[in-house]
């Protein structure tokens, strides 16, 4: 079960019981599915190491780039924080660090409340 997103006081939530911590090494990608069905919907709010290089990407295999490069990605973001996301979206984690340490919470908006 998600619990319900709430907000409170200055952008204050809930703590999430539905959570997954994630550690990375340089290259190996993982990725995880969102829980529920398409009619879920969920606020993720994710977490990183002040330190750690991490791609995400949405419904997309993250990379990390190429040194001196810049290119138009599609669903491919670094360390985002806070994103909209539904059940059974496939989230990717990509690094290029040694290793490096982060998160993913989920609270459930809307209709699933």
């Amino acid at each position: 079960m998600t619990v319900p997103y709430y907000n409170n006081y200055l952008d204050t939530t809930n703590f999430s019981d539905t959570t997954y911590p994630i550690a990375l090494t340089t290259g190996s990608e993982v990725t995880m599915t969102v829980p529920g069905g398409s009619a879920n919907q969920f606020q993720a709010l994710f977490s990183w190491t002040c330190t750690s290089s991490v791609f995400v990407g949405y419904n997309a295999t993250a990379a990390v780039p190429a040194a001196n490069t810049a290119a138009s990605v599609p669903n491919v973001e670094f360390k985002p924080w806070k994103r909209f996301v539904k059940g059974g979206d496939v989230l990717h984690f990509i690094t290029s660090d040694a290793t490096a340490y982060g998160g993913v919470s989920f609270r459930a908006l809307g209709a699933n409340q």
